[in-house]
């Protein structure tokens, strides 16, 4: 099914929100949405996970916890039916349902129970392995992407075209403008389904923690420790995990780079104290939603300054 997104523009913007509760649509805010709070930990240790994602399945509403594991989301009570998964790498994902939630929250952490990721066996001879750069390596564009309201668990993503099996080294995006003064996201390699991010195939949580002056060259992230064998596409996204304060992150981007991939909890209303900058126009530009209520759209001909490099096997 097709859309028209509001968040593409000139200026590429994406939202994401610093809020730790989620904002709820106006139709859900008539309902009487309530703040449900707890923590998340590991089943085995009881220790606080952090920035574990949340989130209501086949709705726009999420978030992430925090350093110390805790989370709030506000859901209404014409939720209660529906079911809220919780989900990081390296553990077994749980899901409940949003009254079984409201139940369990107060009666001492939810937990996660620890799952290592098991990477495909690669046997592969050391030597003619050709070295590959796919994705989007500009550094300069009049295209770019601008995570202008900051809103947690909210991705950006860009589909890597893998013609030949191969070690995934490294990624990269270049950063167009920032007025963070510190950066931290969660960098995410998901496998493709049905032309959508799928499970993410690295073995455990990737983050980058960037100061402002570490961001005038392009950001490289080894992954060679994973050694990650790739035989089909992949996404490679960022996700905000961690509330930044006011700013803007602004990523370089590309007409006929694509094709890229957001991941958008609900929208908040316009916020007159954070106005879009003067100009801004809405281009009429489609982009495809997941099918079966998945949290993902995708745009075609849009690309994101997201590149990745693979060690591949010969042609």
């Amino acid at each position: 099914m097709a859309s028209h997104p509001s968040w593409l523009r000139p200026f590429l913007y994406w939202s994401l929100c610093v809020n730790g509760v989620v904002a709820v649509p106006a139709s859900a805010q008539a309902t009487n949405p309530l703040v449900v709070a707890g923590v998340v930990a590991d089943q085995a240790t009881h220790r606080p996970l952090a920035y574990v994602s949340v989130g209501v399945l086949r709705r726009p509403l999420g978030t992430v916890a925090d350093a110390r594991g805790r989370f709030s989301l506000g859901l209404p009570t014409s939720y209660d039916a529906d079911s809220v998964r919780f989900s990081l790498v390296g553990y077994a994902s749980t899901t409940v349902t949003v009254a079984e939630l409201r139940r369990r929250v107060g009666a001492g952490p939810l937990l996660l129970r620890p799952q290592p990721v098991l990477l495909p066996e690669a046997i592969v001879r050391a030597t003619g392995l050709q070295r590959q750069v796919v994705g989007n390596s500009a550094n300069a564009s009049p295209v770019s992407f601008l995570f202008d309201t900051n809103k947690l668990g909210n991705q950006i993503g860009q589909r890597m075209k893998v013609k030949r099996p191969g070690f995934l080294q490294e990624v990269s995006f270049h950063i167009q403008e920032c007025t963070y003064d510190t950066l931290f996201y969660r960098v995410n390699v998901y496998a493709v389904k049905d032309d959508f991010p799928a499970d993410n195939i690295l073995p455990q949580p990737l983050y980058v923690r960037l100061s402002r002056r570490q961001v005038q060259d392009r950001i490289v992230i080894d992954l060679r420790r994973y050694r990650l064998w790739v035989t089909a596409d992949v996404v490679v996204a960022l996700e905000l995990v961690k509330t930044l304060g006011p700013g803007l992150l602004q990523l370089t981007g590309t007409f006929l780079g694509g094709p890229s991939y957001a991941l958008e909890q609900a929208p908040e209303p316009a916020d007159p104290k954070n106005p879009k900058p003067k100009g801004a126009v809405d281009l009429k530009v489609v982009a495809e939603k997941q099918p079966n209520g998945g949290p993902w759209t995708k745009t075609a001909g849009i690309g994101v300054g997201i590149d990745a490099t693979l060690l591949q096997v010969p042609r």
